[in-house]
């Protein structure tokens, strides 16, 4: 997954080829992206500019509630075994 500054600098590339033409680097919208961070923020975390779909939310959700319930069953399954060999 595509970190925001990722998407961020992809933004200023398009913006930049579609104003320069074929002569605009990504070398150059890395510059002009670092010149333009307070405008990252800006940028909003809505699904279209993220380009997540529902899909990959609903998996990530998942994902994330996944890794607290093995963090809690390897937990309990510790403190079982403490017991089973008292």
């Amino acid at each position: 997954m595509a970190s925001d500054w990722n998407r961020f600098t992809s933004k200023i590339f398009k913006e930049g080829r579609a104003k320069y033409g074929k002569g605009y680097s990504f070398k150059q919208a890395l510059k002009d992206a670092s010149d333009r961070k307070g405008e990252m923020g800006k940028m909003g975390s809505s699904d279209a500019a993220t380009g997540m779909s529902k899909k990959s939310r609903k998996s990530m959700q998942k994902s994330k509630k996944s890794k607290g319930k093995t963090k809690k069953s390897k937990k309990s399954n510790k403190s079982t075994r403490k017991n089973q060999n008292k």
